[in-house]
C-alpha cells in the first residue's frame, strides 16, 4: 500500500509517521515546499500539511491561502486523479471564520464536498479538537506544563472559563492507523476525548501534576472564541485522560531539561 503523509515533519505528522512505521507501513512524507512525484499512485493521502498558528494568519493571509487552501486543492486533485482515499483534518473554528486560517479550513471543506459530489472522491474529514502532546510547542496543555516546571508566567486569554476538548496526539495517530487499516469508512468524524475541561481546570491539573503553583497573566482574546467546544460523537477509542497526558508531558520535559 502506498501512503502519503503531508506535513510529515510537523507535530501531528511526526506522530502519524511513527505510528504507521511501528505498525508495518512505509509511508512517504512531504512538507510545505517539498515536491511530490505526482505520477506515483497513492492509495491513501493523509493531508496534514498546513500553516497552523491562527495569530500568524492575520499578518500573512496570502501565505495561509497558499499553504492552506492551495495545498489542499493540490493533493485533493491528486486523490481524484488516482482514486486515492483522502483524509483532511478540519477544526472546530470553521463555523464563522474570523481569520484567514479558519477561512481556508472552511473553504477547503467546501471544495472537498464538491469533489465528493462531482467526482465521488473518497474522503474522510476529521474534525479535530484541541490536540496536545509531548512534542508540541504550542497549546495550553504544553505551555502551562512547561511554564510551571520552569517557574515562568503563562498567558491566559480571557478569564479561563472557556471549555475545550483536549485529545492526545497519540490517540489521533491511532485513529489514523484505523483509517489505514480499513476500519473507518469515508465520512465526517469528530476526533476528541468527549470531555470538556476549562482552562482554569487545566491549570489546576498542571499544578497537581507538577507540584508547582503556576504564575499567570490574563490578556484579551486574539480572535473571537466560543465558550465551549466539545466532541459529542468522537470516534476515538478509549481516549487518554487529560491528567495522564499532562503527566507524559511533565516526564518528557523533565527528561529533556536534565
Amino acid at each position: 500500500m502506498n501512503i502519503l503523509v503531508t506535513g510529515s515533519k510537523g507535530f501531528i505528522g511526526t506522530e502519524i509517521m511513527k505510528c504507521l512505521q511501528e505498525n508495518g507501513y512505509s509511508p512517504d512524507g512531504v512538507d510545505i515546499g517539498d515536491s511530490v512525484d505526482e505520477k506515483k499512485k497513492y492509495d491513501i493521502i493523509l493531508h496534514f500539511g498546513a500553516r497552523t498558528l491562527i495569530r500568524n494568519s492575520f499578518s500573512k493571509p496570502y501565505e495561509y491561502f497558499e499553504d492552506g487552501l492551495g495545498l489542499t486543492m493540490k493533493y485533493l486533485e491528486l486523490a481524484r486523479k488516482h482514486d486515492s482515499l483522502f483524509l483532511f483534518p478540519s477544526s472546530g473554528s470553521t463555523a464563522e471564520p474570523s481569520n484567514p486560517y479558519s477561512l481556508t479550513k472552511k473553504q477547503a471543506v467546501e471544495w472537498i464536498n464538491l469533489y465528493r459530489k462531482l467526482y465521488s472522491t473518497r474522503v474522510i474529514i476529521f474534525r479535530l479538537f484541541n490536540i496536545y502532546g509531548t512534542t508540541a510547542r504550542k497549546g495550553a496543555v504544553y505551555l502551562f506544563t512547561n511554564a510551571a516546571l520552569k517557574e515562568q508566567t503563562a498567558t491566559i486569554y480571557g478569564d479561563g472559563s472557556h471549555v475545550r476538548d483536549y485529545v492526545n496526539v497519540l490517540d489521533l495517530a491511532k485513529t489514523v492507523l484505523e483509517v489505514v487499516n480499513g476500519n473507518i469508512n469515508p465520512g465526517d468524524y469528530e476526533i476528541g476525548s468527549g470531555v470538556g475541561t476549562s482552562v482554569n481546570e487545566v491549570i489546576s491539573m498542571v499544578e497537581k501534576v507538577t507540584g508547582k503553583k503556576l504564575k499567570t497573566e490574563k490578556k484579551p482574546f486574539i480572535v473571537d472564541e466560543a465558550d465551549e467546544l466539545i466532541a459529542h460523537n468522537t470516534i476515538v477509542k478509549n481516549p487518554m485522560k487529560l491528567i495522564d497526558g499532562i503527566k507524559l508531558i511533565r516526564d518528557s520535559l523533565v527528561t529533556e531539561n536534565k
